[in-house]
């Protein structure tokens, strides 16, 4: 370095001090920028309130799923937001509106702070979610759980299918197909607790039937994150590790299709029995073509109606049922191209 004319030589401690002031100066500048884009989607959150109040709605609810990206939610919104429409109330997917990604907790606070009339979330187990669904009963904001239940006092209703019904039909697709040894069954961190019940209702449900054909042994893996990329890299490294079970049961629709894919990528096509949920176009191929035993699937157009029903019912009359059911049911090899055409139908 030259001040002057002469040379200086910079001591190794100089420079050190240097970087980390570099370093904190990034830190706090990435900070600030943080914040102002959080704020930014809080200002907008709080921009559409007022355009619903001031248009033709009468109420402005917020849903929030883990992935709204999914065939399964997006089927979710539509027909909540139809049903909404006919009776002034705009349902919002603030997931849409935004250009990064949020988590669940992350949208579900910037709902509250919008001041919305009512939000349709996605059960969810954490401590985080939890605290915040605590937040919005404080602030008068009434929640309705949707296929995965929360805490009774922290909603006013959960519209989705029992835990029981869900048992009863993966344990009579384990019944026709001959199943027998390790079972593998996979959640997200959201729906642990679902997946620990819907194991032992199987276990129940198979002995309530005498099913003797051999001995169970249930292996449940949680899945740290409700994102879909962290779901298909931990599937992923299942097979990498060779760390697998002959017969896997999933629990949610993008685990289904990754466990789908991961069967053919890694060549082990015969070998391992996928049980999984909802009805994708991919899942109904991965079921005709064998891939695939049976799937579970629940009406998501019935949930997302019954959800905005219920909110109505709730805003009009102060009052709503505790728990509304959605009828499940199970796709195999004999019903697959029923559904496919169903599907075939409505894209076209």
């Amino acid at each position: 370095m030259k001040i002057g004319g002469r040379k200086l030589k910079l001591k190794s401690n100089s420079a050190l001090a240097i970087a980390a002031g570099c370093a904190v100066a990034f830190m706090f500048i990435a900070t600030i920028i943080s914040v102002a884009l959080y704020r930014q989607r809080m200002n907008e959150a709080a921009r559409l309130l007022q355009e619903a109040k001031y248009t033709q709605y009468d109420s402005y609810v917020v849903m929030i799923s883990s992935d709204d990206e999914s065939d399964f939610w997006q089927e979710v919104y539509r027909s909540a937001s139809e049903y909404g429409k006919e009776h002034g109330v705009y349902v919002d997917l603030l997931s849409d509106n935004a250009n990064i990604p949020y988590t669940k907790a992350e949208l579900l606070e910037m709902a509250i702070s919008s001041g919305c009339d009512a939000i349709l979330l996605e059960g969810d187990e954490s401590s985080e979610v939890e605290e915040l669904l605590d937040k919005a009963r404080k602030e008068g904001i009434p929640v309705i759980s949707m296929q995965n239940d929360v805490k009774v006092e922290d909603r006013i209703s959960f519209v989705g299918v029992n835990n029981y019904s869900i048992a009863n039909l993966y344990a009579s697709s384990i019944i026709e197909n001959g199943v027998d040894g390790k079972v593998m069954v996979v959640s997200s961190s959201g729906n642990s607790l679902n997946g620990t019940m819907i194991a032992n209702n199987i276990q129940e449900t198979l002995k309530d039937r005498n099913y003797t054909a051999g001995s169970f042994e249930y292996d449940l893996r949680i899945i740290e994150s409700d994102d879909a990329f962290a779901t298909e890299e931990y599937i992923q490294n299942l097979f990498k590790d060779n760390d697998l079970a002959p017969v896997v049961i999933c629990l949610d629709e993008v685990s289904t299709a990754c466990f789908y894919q991961a069967v053919i990528d890694y060549y082990k096509v015969g070998q391992i029995s996928i049980y999984g949920n909802y009805h994708s176009p991919t899942i109904l191929t991965g079921i005709k073509q064998g891939v695939i035993k049976s799937t579970v699937t629940i009406d998501a157009s019935s949930i997302g109606q019954a959800a905005a029903k219920a909110y109505v019912e709730y805003r009009d009359s102060g009052y709503v049922s505790d728990y509304i059911n959605v009828e499940a049911k199970n796709i195999d090899q004999f019903n697959v191209d029923d559904f496919i055409e169903e599907v075939e139908d409505e894209q076209n």
